[in-house]
Order: structure tokens, then C-alpha cells, then sequence
């Protein structure tokens, strides 16, 4: 028997659809409709019962060929669900900036984004959401929606943590406001470490605001381990002197944790090259040095590898 932990623990709101996961593998993932207003729990219940035995079948419509699969030695059977984790990106392709790495912003028919908190409050009063759930707002960018903050103040007042990813450029007093209460934190992509990196990366020359963002973060936070560096490592960026610079910038403000991922296109093709292998080698042996927690984000088990080798060689 196979089954996933996502399946029961967390939530992913797509656009137009509940999911137990992100799609980080490129394969099909369970999908279940949905466009805003409460969540039938009964129903997604059935639902995720339904997708534990489709797995079970030779050859699954869903999750087939997944590396998150484990084998179990009892039968499945789904629970009475309760989330660990929310992910909200039920707005992926409402964004302010222009990532080369990213299409998702890019003009096309997406329907405008529901209001997220009828949704949130009936799963509150469903009991589906345990003491701990912590709420991840993805996106797209979060800070852009009109229920942003309503949505915000509504899971603070209820306890629920909070972790918004966001590039920065606008700022946030909630998110300040967040930090400074301890009840949250942020996960920014800066992707470069200068103005010119970020020009070509980001797609616009807004270096100056997004460091003054990043810099009034930090300094809100009541440590700054509640705020995240995030670089994307991809061949626009993935010179040793551009690492160097943005490893500065973390000192400049303070940061004591950084985040490292690859451009999700390079890595779905196959594409991720040698050199930002080693860049990436780099970018986790500079951050032990400077004494910083590296979390590796969303990097498969080969990538992994092919990291530790080049390490090793680069390194000893």
C-alpha cells in the first residue's frame, strides 16, 4: 500500500480548486473544484478517501510515479481530516513584479482571486484546522489582495501563525505588524544580491524599494529568524560574485536565515546546469561559514546529490 502524509494533513487553495498539494513534482495531482465560500468538508473528505485508493491501482490518474509516495504495511483508511498546513495561492497570477523565471504573471483569462476568509472561517468552525495549523500565503503576491489584512487580522485573532511569502516591493504594515507580535513571518525573494542582478532577474528596477522593504522587516521582527532570505539559483544568476553580494546585503540587515531553491522550469526539463550546481554548493557552504540556516526549498533528492558532489569537490 502507498499513501502520502499531504493527503490528510495539509491544504493547497489553487484558483479554482482544493489540492493536498503543490504540483512541485510536474505530475497530476489530486484536484478538487472549488471557487470560493465554504468548504464542504464531507465531500473533500470523500474525496481524499477516493484518491488513497485510486493510488492503490497499477496505474493511478493521480500522484503516479510521486517520491513523496511511502509504503504502508496496514490498509488506508482516511480519517476525519484536520490540516497542519493551509497554503493559499488561490491568486498565483496576480503579482506586481516580472520574475524571468516565472509565467504566471504573464497576461491570460484567470479568473479574479475569491475571498479567502468565508473559506478559512468554515473550515475554523468545521474543527478541520488544528490548534498548530499554520497559514502560508503563497501566490503570486499576497500583500496585493484587497482581503489581505481582514484575512490576516481574522487568523491572528484565532491564533493561527502565519508565513507570507512576498518580494518586498510593496510594503506591508500588517506584515510589520505581524513580525513585531511574534505571530508570523516572512519569506522574501530577493534572487540577487544588486541592483543591476535584480533589474535582469525580477524583471524591474526596484532594487532600492524592495531593500528598504526587507529593511523595515527586519527591523520589526522580534528576531531575525523570522525573516527569510530566499535565492533562486538559475544561469541569470548563478555567478560566485552575485552569491557574494547577496550574502552582504544579509549581513546588512541582519538576516540569520537563508533559503535556496532552482528556477522550477530548469529543474521540471532537466535543465539545471553544472555551474548552478556548483553556484548552489557555494551558496550553502559561504552561508554555514557566516554562521546562517540554509533550508534547501523544494530541491528533489538528485538535485541534492549533485550538490553534495560538488561540494565535496569543491571543498573537501
Amino acid at each position: 500500500m502507498l499513501f502520502c502524509t499531504k493527503l490528510v494533513r495539509d491544504l493547497v487553495f489553487e484558483e479554482r480548486a482544493l489540492q493536498p498539494c503543490c504540483n512541485t513534482h510536474n505530475i497530476a495531482v489530486p484536484s478538487f473544484p472549488f471557487a470560493g465560500g465554504e468548504v464542504d468538508m464531507a465531500a473533500y473528505t470523500r474525496h481524499i478517501g477516493a484518491v488513497a485508493q485510486e493510488i492503490q491501482r497499477q496505474n493511478p490518474q493521480v500522484c503516479a510515479g510521486c517520491p513523496d509516495l511511502v509504503p504502508l504495511s496496514q490498509s488506508v483508511h482516511v480519517p476525519e481530516l484536520q490540516f497542519s498546513v493551509i497554503s493559499l495561492n488561490h491568486h498565483r497570477h496576480v503579482c506586481n513584479c516580472r520574475c524571468v523565471y516565472c509565467d504566471l504573471w504573464k497576461p491570460g483569462h484567470h479568473p479574479r482571486p475569491f475571498a479567502i476568509l468565508p473559506a478559512l472561517r468554515s473550515l475554523h468552525d468545521q474543527g478541520a484546522l488544528k490548534k498548530n495549523c499554520a497559514i502560508s500565503w503563497g501566490g503570486g503576491e499576497s500583500t496585493l489582495l484587497p482581503d489581505f489584512e481582514t484575512t490576516g487580522r481574522w487568523l491572528r485573532a484565532h491564533g493561527y501563525f502565519q508565513q507570507v511569502h512576498t518580494n518586498a516591493l510593496r510594503h506591508s504594515d500588517w506584515i510589520d505588524h505581524l513580525l513585531s507580535s511574534g505571530a508570523g513571518r516572512v519569506n522574501i525573494s530577493l534572487d540577487s544580491g544588486n541592483a543591476a542582478t535584480y533589474a535582469r532577474v525580477k524583471g524591474g528596477d526596484w532594487w532600492d524599494k524592495v531593500l528598504a522593504s526587507t529593511e523595515k522587516y527586519f527591523a520589526a521582527a522580534i528576531t531575525p529568524r523570522q525573516v527569510d532570505l530566499k535565492y533562486i539559483v538559475f544561469e541569470a544568476n548563478n555567478k560566485i560574485e552575485e552569491l557574494d553580494q547577496f550574502f552582504q546585503v544579509c549581513q546588512h540587515v541582519g538576516a540569520a536565515k537563508v533559503q535556496l531553491s532552482f528556477n522550477f522550469i530548469e529543474v521540471v526539463n532537466d535543465k539545471v546546469s553544472e555551474h548552478s550546481i556548483a553556484a548552489a554548493a557555494y551558496f550553502v557552504h559561504r552561508a554555514e561559514k557566516l554562521g546562517l540556516v540554509c533550508e534547501l526549498f523544494f530541491v528533489d533528492a538528485p538535485i541534492r546529490e549533485r550538490m553534495d558532489a560538488a561540494r565535496r569537490k569543491l571543498f573537501g
